[in-house]
């Protein structure tokens, strides 16, 4: 676990990337709704550790490129970490309602977070149920991962300091359309990443990606049928990547990635409306979903 949690930090410390730039979402929801952001320490940790075992389990089950720290044994070392990494955030959890100065609104976020995650691992079931999704099934999918997981961090926060169910309801559609936007934007820089200007140009989104989806649900059959023979032959074959790469890129797959984020980002920014989320820790929000949800130069 200390691996896990050390290369984490490292991708994510400095650089403003990775897990550690979402664990201030708790603190600062807290914070948005009148609150003590320290009151969502343990929240934090909890949410951070369930955070990193979900990332783990996503890799080996889908599977991903191992890391570094758990390539040489295999998924065996990486799902018995998950498995720590999830009993360390019960842990958390648990010392949150024993300690809390407000145990009722700690219990329910309690309650919140292990519903949370049962949607999740539904979520997670349904995608690799897919061979191949479809543009719905992108969207259901990505709803019940990305967006859960980051709806659970902003009204779990925001519970510890009121009550107010309109209000709880704000900060929870702010995290589950900022959830989307982050998985959307990490998509979309897989598309921008020019397979001309790579080491290796077989790193091209994969067809379960929000842009290659995209392509495959509006482009004609036969080139539906030439991208997904590409997709098929791109991890052995540099040609078949690139030209999967153009004839995503021709679909319009960009622009209507674009415009999605645009849209998540408004309705972000309209939840937080409907919070009511103070001054101070309103803008440190708004500056990450602005942040998330910028335009690509390269378009």
């Amino acid at each position: 676990m200390r691996q896990a949690l050390s290369l984490e930090r490292a991708q994510g410390a400095g650089a403003d990337q990775g897990p550690m730039r979402w664990a201030q979402l708790p603190g600062l929801c807290c914070q948005a709704a009148g609150g003590d952001p320290l009151w969502a320490d343990e929240l934090t940790a909890a949410w951070l550790l369930l955070y990193l075992a979900a990332d783990l389990m996503d890799s080996v089950q889908d599977g991903d490129e191992p890391d570094p720290w758990w390539a040489e044994q295999g998924p065996g070392a990486a799902l018995s970490v998950a498995t720590g990494l999830f009993f360390s955030a019960s842990l958390a959890l648990d010392r949150l309602q024993t300690q809390s100065s407000q145990p009722a609104a700690a219990g329910e976020v309690v309650k919140d977070f292990y519903r949370g995650f049962l949607n999740m691992s539904s979520g997670q079931y349904l995608d690799l149920l897919q061979a191949q999704p479809s543009l719905g099934q992108y969207w259901q999918i990505a709803a019940s991962k990305s967006g859960v997981f980051f709806s659970l961090a902003c009204r779990s926060g925001a519970r510890l300091a009121t009550a107010e169910r309109a209000r709880l309801d704000g900060f929870s559609q702010f995290g589950r359309h900022l959830g989307l936007l982050v998985q959307v934007r990490d998509d979309l820089e897989d598309l921008m990443a020019d397979p001309e200007d790579q080491a290796d140009p077989r790193l091209l989104a994969t067809s379960r990606s929000l842009p290659v989806v995209y392509a495959l649900e509006v482009s004609s059959p036969d080139v539906r049928g030439r991208l997904l023979a590409c997709l098929q032959r791109s991890a052995e074959d540099e040609d078949a990547a690139r030209e999967a790469w153009v004839l995503v890129d021709e679909s319009g797959a960009a622009l209507y990635v674009v415009a999605e984020m645009e849209r998540h980002r408004s309705q972000a920014m309209r939840a937080l409306e409907q919070a009511q989320a103070k001054p101070a820790a309103r803008a440190r929000l708004l500056g990450l979903v602005n942040q998330i949800g910028s335009r690509p130069s390269r378009l």
